[in-house]
């Protein structure tokens, strides 16, 4: 499924990219800050500047994790603040169900809405974030995802985008 999708992200608008990368999420398990084969699988939704943060961020959280030991909560959590939960959405806990809204396009950038749903809380949340897709020359004109852009800004979710949460992540 995945080089399938990854065929079709050549030619695609940028709602089918951003579509096509929460499918690629969802098809490959990833509900956290991804592992290095889950960012291969996400890599041709992005540009080379986010997959090499996210890489990285991954590769810090091992090393802290490792550095704290098996005894420290930051071990145990499987995960550090702020790299806690889902952040390729605003909530933690993630989406239950999700759809792309208007594209808005500012010459070779597109900002794409997705409305998300989590049924999981009671009373279900809804919540819009904004990828932001740059138009890449190589490979064959793509869209590519720059950042995402959180749409809240609530105290158990992410906050302004994640591009700063991943530098926040790789600070000293």
């Amino acid at each position: 499924m995945t080089i399938s999708a990854c065929a079709k992200a050549e030619n695609a608008t940028p709602a089918d990219v951003a579509m096509q990368f929460y499918v690629t999420l969802e098809l490959s398990g990833v509900r956290d800050l991804p592992e290095p084969r889950a960012v291969m699988a996400i890599e041709p939704y992005l540009t080379p500047e986010l997959a090499t943060q996210l890489r990285t961020a991954y590769d810090q959280r091992i090393a802290k994790r490792r550095a704290a030991g098996a005894t420290s909560p930051l071990a145990d959590r499987g995960s550090f603040p702020p790299g806690e939960g889902n952040p390729f959405s605003s909530l933690f806990e993630g989406h239950s169900s999700y759809g792309a809204k208007a594209t808005i396009m500012r010459g070779d950038t597109a900002l794409v809405p997705i409305g998300f749903t989590n049924t999981d809380q009671k009373p279900p949340v809804q919540w819009s974030d904004t990828l932001v897709l740059i138009k890449q020359v190589k490979p064959q004109n793509s869209w590519r995802i720059t950042d995402i852009r959180y749409g809240t800004n609530w105290e158990f979710g992410y906050q302004g985008s994640l591009t700063q949460v991943l530098r926040t992540m790789l600070a000293p």
